[in-house]
C-alpha cells in the first residue's frame, strides 16, 4: 500500500483480471483504505504517519464503484502536512476471453515522489560533491516521470564517482598498481580496491552490471521495475560513507575536546 505513493512512478499500468481474486480484493482494500500509513515527511525530515483520506459519498462494496478518477489525501498526523495522489482506474473487456479486465495508474501526485525522495538525501552532499547529488536528484525524478533509461545513466555516474574516489586515495600508497588497474574492469578494479572501500561498495559491485545492461539493452519498463532496488544499493553505499565520515568528524571532535580539557586540568 505504501509503495503506490511513494515509490510507484507516474503512468505505471497495472492491469488486473477480474478472475483475479486476490489482486482484485487488494486494489479494493486500497482504493477503500482509510487508515494509518507510514512514509517520509520532508518537513520534519524523517517518517511519520499519514492519514489517509477520501471523499466517500456512499458505501464502496466492489471494484466496480471505484471506476474512474480517484483521489487520496495523506495527512501527515503530527504536522497536517498533506500529500495528494490521483488514480484512475478503468475497466474494458477482452474479447477474446470474453473477461472483464481492469487497468490501474497512479496518474497524478502532489508533492512528487521525487519532491519527497531528495529530501532524505541532502545529507550525502558531506560525502558527494553538490554535482553528484544533483544527479541523484535527476535518476530519482526521472524514475518518477516515466523514465527509466536516463535514470540509470545518472546512477551509473554516481556509482563510477565513487569508485573513483577511492581509486585517488589507493594512487597516493606505495603498494598501489596503476597499470593493472587501468587495464581492469569495473568488478576487478572494485576487488583492487576493495581494501579501500566501504564494504556496501564490494557487497553490491554487480550492481553496475545491472546499470549497463539497463542502458544497453533492457526496456524503459524493465528499468523503471528495477530502479528502486539498484537505487537502493547506492544509497546503501553512499550511507556507508556517510556514516564513515560522520564518525571520523565525531572522534577528530571527540580528540580535540580531550586535549582541551587535558590542557586546563593541568
Amino acid at each position: 500500500m505504501k509503495e503506490l505513493y511513494f515509490d510507484i512512478p507516474l503512468y505505471k499500468t497495472i492491469e488486473i483480471n477480474d478472475v483475479e481474486d486476490d489482486k482484485i480484493n487488494s486494489l479494493f482494500n486500497f482504493l477503500h483504505f482509510r487508515g494509518l500509513i507510514d512514509g517520509y515527511n520532508p518537513e520534519l525530515n524523517e517518517n511519520t504517519s499519514f492519514q489517509v483520506e477520501y471523499n466517500r459519498y456512499k458505501d464502496y462494496s466492489s471494484i466496480r464503484d471505484f471506476i474512474g478518477k480517484n483521489e487520496r489525501r495523506l495527512k501527515c498526523v503530527r504536522t497536517g502536512y498533506t500529500i495528494t495522489a490521483y488514480f484512475l482506474l478503468e475497466e474494458f473487456e477482452d474479447d477474446e476471453n470474453e473477461e472483464v479486465n481492469y487497468k490501474f495508474q497512479k496518474i497524478g501526485q502532489y508533492p512528487t515522489i521525487a519532491d519527497l525522495e531528495i529530501g532524505k538525501y541532502k545529507k550525502y552532499s558531506k560525502v558527494i560533491s553538490k554535482e553528484y547529488l544533483r544527479e541523484l536528484n535527476k535518476a530519482i525524478g526521472l524514475s518518477a516521470n516515466g523514465v527509466g533509461v536516463g535514470s540509470f545513466v545518472y546512477l551509473r555516474r554516481i556509482f563510477e564517482t565513487l569508485i573513483e574516489k577511492y581509486h585517488q586515495k589507493a594512487i597516493k600508497t606505495t603498494e598501489w598498481n596503476e597499470d593493472e588497474y587501468v587495464k581492469s574492469r569495473i568488478a576487478e578494479k572494485i576487488e583492487l580496491l576493495k581494501s579501500y572501500l566501504p564494504e556496501a561498495i564490494v557487497k553490491y559491485k554487480k550492481v553496475y552490471s545491472i546499470i549497463s545492461k539497463g542502458i544497453h539493452e533492457l526496456t524503459e519498463q524493465e528499468c523503471l521495475k528495477y530502479f528502486p532496488i539498484v537505487k537502493d544499493a547506492i544509497i546503501s553505499m553512499l550511507e556507508q560513507d556517510y556514516l564513515k565520515k560522520e564518525n571520523e568528524t565525531n572522534q577528530t571532535e571527540l580528540e580535540n575536546n580531550i586535549k582541551d580539557l587535558v590542557g586546563k586540568l593541568k
